[in-house]
């Protein structure tokens, strides 16, 4: 049995008038040759997909280092905002504490607690010092407003400014100039025609004649306090009326059981009188 020739030839035949040339090689060369462009074209490949992964790869890291530089801005921006937050709780919970010394309100312990010495540490506790806060801001508001209102109808200060020709208790009869009688408030001398005004914040509950007093205004304010403006030459206001602590109700006068203008001016609680002084020294400057 013959043995397969392990070589190849290669005719080349260049024209008609050339002599053909061969030439041998043995299989083996070309096995090698083979072996080694398919390594190249394997290697080629390889080294591209590698790159291509390399590439790949830097792209992901230069977007990882952006992402994570936005994030450490993003966290450096939330760290100032949260340290200026606590900073104006802290400042609020000092001002909270102030305004309930003033109101005179019995601040919760709670809201210490939640606070604590040099604020809240966490988001949740923030959270909870910020709600805390903000209900006592509005008991202490609500407070405030409440003694605004009753403090507003307390009578304050006198409604004229003028002397003072008889106090509060007994005095001499200024008409007989005999015996004694009981006065139930103050007489102020002023000019006729000298604007009277409200001392607290009320209601009209009388405007017009009335016996001895001649022309009266008869202000409601509240729990059972009310004062009386006499002698009014002039009522300007109508029962029913609101009025607020300054505001005009009447001009001075002599009308009714009077010896010159002058207003005759009381306060009451419950219909008992009371002495106008003890309410002057309350006036505001």
């Amino acid at each position: 049995m013959s043995k397969e020739n392990p070589r190849y030839t290669v005719l080349i035949m260049p024209g008609s008038s050339s002599k053909v040339r061969q030439i041998s090689f043995h299989r083996n060369l070309i096995y090698g040759v083979g072996s080694v462009a398919l390594a190249l074209v394997m290697a080629t490949g390889y080294g591209s997909i590698r790159l291509a992964q390399t590439e790949s790869l830097g792209f992901k890291n230069l977007a990882l280092k952006a992402e994570n530089q936005k994030l450490k801005e993003a966290n450096d921006a939330y760290q100032n905002s949260y340290a200026k937050l606590k900073g104006q709780i802290d400042y609020v919970s000092d001002m909270s504490k102030e305004m309930a010394r003033q109101a005179k309100i019995d601040r919760s312990p709670e809201i210490d607690n939640i606070v604590g010495t040099g604020g809240p540490e966490t988001v949740p506790a923030l959270d909870q010092a910020a709600g805390q806060l903000e209900r006592e801001l509005r008991e202490i508001n609500d407070r405030m407003k409440s003694d605004m209102v009753r403090m507003s109808s307390v009578p304050s200060g006198l409604p004229v400014n003028g002397y003072i020709t008889d106090g509060f208790g007994m005095r001499h009869n200024p008409f007989s100039g005999e015996g004694h009688e009981s006065h139930q408030g103050l007489d102020i001398a002023v000019d006729h025609g000298t604007p009277v005004a409200a001392t607290a914040d009320g209601l009209v509950v009388h405007a017009g004649p009335y016996a001895g007093y001649g022309n009266l205004v008869i202000l409601y304010h509240s729990n059972g306090v009310t004062t009386r403006y006499g002698h009014l030459s002039r009522v300007t206001v109508e029962q029913g009326q609101r009025v607020k602590r300054g505001d005009q109700i009447g001009h001075a006068g002599s009308t009714g059981r009077s010896t010159g203008p002058h207003v005759h001016y009381e306060v009451r609680e419950n219909d008992q009188p009371l002495n106008p002084m003890r309410f002057v020294s309350q006036a505001r400057p």
